[in-house]
């Protein structure tokens, strides 16, 4: 309801002039390229594909590599004392100056956009699971070691499911970040993308196309956000059965 209350207005403020729609447009001009972006002959479904690519393979790895470095790092001290200043420059380094090193040492195909894209999400996954680990209440270690467990057990057993909430919260974080590393790796160097739109409309003050992206772009991290929760609540009923 608060939705179609903000848009009614938003649609009232353009139309009586108040809002000057160069600037700030209309629902009604957004829906019209909406349309106009995804016909027949348009560019969307393949703008689409090209940055749904870069984001599926950037947040893959990810996930794939950020969740068992977390936990190690989590787990042993020695991989953590290495590791934390790594992802400590990774955190804080700017993604706009390390983004076009990429493009030097990957080129401009896909392979440079889905490193920046992993460099974008890995961080708060890796922290997310690391914080599940170091979190941990030490008596169900204890108690599993008590039974002889050796560590790849009592990581498997009790660690990993004990750390399933901390890992999709950093899981969906790093949804939010990775299409910022799309829009930020398009905008490095690309011709075509959602993100290159996103730039080339922003340049054009074309404000209804900008607002499309903006819309598509958020309806996609919804979409894997929602992926993301189905999957926790499968490891929920894992981790308790």
């Amino acid at each position: 309801m608060t939705v179609i209350v903000l848009l009614a207005a938003w649609q009232l403020l353009a139309d009586t002039n108040i809002a000057n729609k160069a600037f700030s447009s209309s629902p009604r001009l957004v829906w019209l390229s909406l349309v106009d972006y995804f016909k027949p002959g348009g560019t969307g479904w393949g703008d689409l594909a090209v940055s749904g690519k870069e984001f599926l393979y950037g947040f893959g790895i990810s996930v794939g590599v950020g969740v068992p470095v977390g936990l190690l790092m989590g787990w042993y001290r020695i991989i953590d004392a290495v590791s934390n200043p790594v992802l400590i420059f990774l955190n804080i380094a700017p993604r706009i100056a390390i983004a076009p090193l990429f493009v030097i040492w990957f080129g401009i195909g896909t392979a440079s956009k889905v490193w920046v894209v992993v460099i974008s999400a890995i961080v708060p996954i890796i922290t997310s699971a690391r914080a599940g680990v170091v979190t941990l209440e030490r008596s169900l270690v204890a108690m599993s070691r008590s039974y002889g467990s050796s560590d790849l057990r009592v990581l498997r057993t009790v660690v990993l499911p004990a750390a399933v909430p901390a890992i999709s919260s950093g899981m969906r974080l790093g949804i939010g970040q990775a299409w910022l590393g799309v829009v930020l790796a398009e905008y490095i160097a690309s011709t075509k993308g959602l993100g290159f739109v996103v730039v080339t409309s922003a340049a054009n003050l074309n404000t209804d196309r900008l607002f499309v992206e903006v819309v598509v772009i958020s309806a996609l991290g919804l979409l894997a956000t929602t992926i993301v929760a189905r999957v926790e609540k499968y490891m929920d009923r894992w981790r308790t059965s």
